[in-house]
């Protein structure tokens, strides 16, 4: 059996809170935020849902439905120790955070400096945006959730304030360079590791 997707490892999260249908987990998954921090699109869920199904880790509750005849589903024995086989694994996994500005920052060599510095600067507006309205549910939703949903917000507040830090550093620094190319200048990576006596990550 193939491993656990990310929106996998959600839908069984909820459904081990308690039974439900899918229109239920969308809500759920919209409650805890995880766009934040799954990428999980809602649109996977009944994608999910049949994927689950036939690899029997859930199953239909029997005489049970939701409105419009929605089916319910509920954990079985065996989804349960798939799930936390799988939380175990995340747990315990190197840190594999791969951030897309990072992707950006690399590239930008090929576009105009000012261009990238502009762009940067409205990352920084964005993302102060993005943590306004964390910090403003921070504040209304902490006395009324779990101390779980206490840490991601948390998280996501960190996150964002680092990621504002990141953006206005790299907008300066970029912006201030008097040569702007590729990070080798041009030349092979050969003769750079040569020259500048570099070692190579392994």
């Amino acid at each position: 059996m193939s491993r656990l997707s990310k929106t996998d490892i959600l839908v069984l999260s909820s459904l081990a809170r308690v039974p439900m249908h899918g229109y239920e987990i969308k809500l759920d998954l919209r409650f805890n935020h995880v766009r934040w921090w799954a990428r999980c699109d809602h649109g996977h869920v009944y994608t999910s849902l049949t994927r689950l199904e036939k690899k029997g880790l859930i199953e239909e509750v029997p005489g049970e439905s939701g409105p419009r005849g929605r089916r319910v589903f509920q954990i079985n024995g065996e989804g349960r120790a798939w799930l936390l086989k799988a939380l175990e694994q995340l747990g315990t996994a190197d840190d594999a955070t791969y951030f897309d500005i990072d992707l950006f920052v690399a590239g930008s060599f090929l576009m105009d400096q000012a261009q990238v510095v502009d762009l940067l600067e409205q990352r920084a507006a964005a993302l102060r945006q993005q943590l306004e309205h964390a910090l403003d549910l921070e504040r209304s939703v902490t006395p009324h959730i779990p101390e779980a949903g206490r840490l991601i917000i948390g998280h996501r507040v960190h996150h964002l304030e680092h990621e504002i830090a990141f953006a206005e550093q790299a907008a300066a620094r970029l912006g201030a360079l008097d040569r702007w190319g590729p990070l080798l200048e041009g030349r092979s990576i050969e003769d750079s590791l040569e020259a500048k006596g570099v070692a190579i990550e392994g």
